[in-house]
């Protein structure tokens, strides 16, 4: 990554903190001064969105280390503790949630500005899902998060109104709607965070230019093992055999050649060179690309 392009991203990601700050201020203030408990809720989700932030951030930057002993293959994957500790925090906030609405059936107060704190805060959090576009997986996932908030906000203001005008219950609704719309996106994001450890194969595409790349060096692919690493990076093995009249010593070079472009595409690949019957397998991959 470039000087350039990381002072880029680094200014989006501090728009992205502010804005956040902004909007968790206005709801956690709103809901104080104010008594709307979906506005408390939403304030609730508002904290554990700044501590998924930093958190997001923190593992985003492990992850970016080269490769050392222990990493031999990198940090990419650390990134994906970012999305676990998102997913942790907002399962607690769920549960208080959850915990501090049973104790709020019997009744309380609600009162006007509750609704229009929740509009500024939804106006900050528009700002920060703007800035959080294109950047890094983890950041994204973040990002959706954030864009509970918005939904949260479109719940918010009229619970809170008619909270305001016609009785506590209709906050208590609303309340009740945004804890289970946090439960529905916790799920989601446990798929997501499923997914990607998984060790799932990369798209068709990726196989092919591994193959494209070894046939252009003469190397024919026998067998190939890729897993995807994190959304951009793969990883495997591949086992080939040199077409007729190349030499041990050329095909190390070339098998050389091959792992270094395709590492410098985003795939870490190690190339196993099989020299049996080398000229009767690429007589046979011949003639089955022929048909």
């Amino acid at each position: 990554m470039n000087n350039e392009l990381l002072c880029i991203l680094r200014g989006r990601l501090l728009l992205v903190t502010v804005f956040a700050v902004l909007g968790a201020l206005s709801k956690i203030l709103g809901s104080l001064l104010y008594g709307s408990r979906a506005l408390f809720v939403d304030a609730l989700t508002s904290i554990a969105n700044l501590v998924a932030l930093f958190t997001a951030l923190y593992y985003l930057s492990e992850s970016m280390k080269p490769p050392d002993t222990d990493h031999p293959f990198g940090h990419m994957r650390l990134r994906y503790g970012g999305i676990a500790a998102i997913l942790s925090i907002y399962m607690f906030i769920a549960g208080f949630s959850a915990a501090t609405l049973y104790y709020s059936s019997h009744g309380y107060r609600v009162e006007e500005g509750s609704a229009y704190a929740a509009i500024i805060g939804a106006a900050f959090y528009a700002a920060a899902i703007a800035f959080s576009r294109n950047l890094d997986e983890s950041i994204r996932v973040y990002a959706g998060f954030t864009a509970s908030e918005l939904v949260e906000a479109s719940i918010v203001v009229p619970s809170a109104w008619l909270g305001y005008a016609k009785g506590y219950l209709f906050d208590l609704v609303g309340a009740t709607i945004i804890l289970l719309y946090l439960f529905y996106e916790a799920v989601e994001t446990h798929r997501h965070l499923v997914r990607a450890i998984a060790d799932i194969s990369p798209p068709s595409r990726v196989y092919e230019e591994v193959k494209r790349e070894a046939r252009l060096r003469g190397l024919i692919p026998v067998a190939i093992r890729l897993r995807m690493i994190d959304e951009r990076h793969c990883s495997g093995d591949m086992t080939v055999r040199p077409q007729k009249g190349i030499t041990p010593d050329i095909a190390d070079v070339l098998a050389d050649e091959v792992t270094e472009e395709l590492r410098q595409r985003g795939c870490d690949i190690v190339i196993h060179i099989d020299y049996s019957k080398p000229w009767i397998q690429c007589k046979e991959t011949s003639s089955k690309s022929s048909t």
